[in-house]
């Protein structure tokens, strides 16, 4: 977002161009994608999650799905269409926007938290590494689609889809931290840290 501005009572907002596949044609030209370029990319996703829900107050993008992700030529991701983006305030209550597929259950009730983002986020990994946009309103769990995704990572999208959002992974820190920890420090969705 380059600039933001209103004008006859209307808001605007200022995007930059960027150049690249978003990753649903990705998926769309080449198929479900390689763990370890999509451990690659959920990392950095998880980066970007932390500085939109560490701002004060939180930034809620409430919209992330493969379409809204764009692989650059680098292999850099950028996290593009903040049209649903909002300010996370109090309890309050929106419109709800995004896609079904990638929407989590309090988003549905017009309850959109952090948690909604990371609940979005599992749902696009799980794209990635199937090739198959998941179940509405349902856990998803890759290695049911896919065998050969590791058991660590297919639990760790589990939680992250979790329905109830008290299941959830609580934050955009722990899923950085998770991604970013050796493989041989994943184990069952935790890290382990000894």
């Amino acid at each position: 977002v380059l600039d933001r501005f209103v004008e006859d009572d209307r808001d605007y907002l200022v995007l930059e161009y960027i150049p690249g596949l978003t990753l649903r044609q990705l998926v769309k030209a080449k198929g479900k994608q390689k763990e370890k370029d999509v451990i690659n990319w959920a990392s950095q996703l998880a980066e970007i999650l932390v500085y939109l829900h560490g701002q004060k107050p939180p930034v809620l993008h409430r919209d992330l799905t493969p379409d809204n992700i764009i692989l650059q030529d680098d292999g850099k991701l950028c996290l593009v269409d903040f049209g649903a983006a909002n300010e996370f305030v109090g309890q309050a209550t929106g419109t709800m926007v995004g896609k079904q597929c990638y929407i989590a259950p309090e988003q549905l009730r017009g309850k959109a938290t952090p948690l909604s983002d990371l609940y979005a986020l599992g749902g696009t990994l799980f794209f990635l590494l199937t090739g198959t946009d998941p179940e509405p309103l349902a856990s998803s769990i890759a290695r049911d689609v896919c065998p050969d995704v590791s058991q660590s990572t297919s639990d760790f999208i589990a939680r992250l889809t979790a329905f109830e959002s008290g299941e959830r992974i609580t934050d955009a820190e722990s899923v950085r931290g998770f991604f970013k920890a050796p493989t041989s420090n994943r184990k069952g969705g935790q890290i382990d840290v000894s």
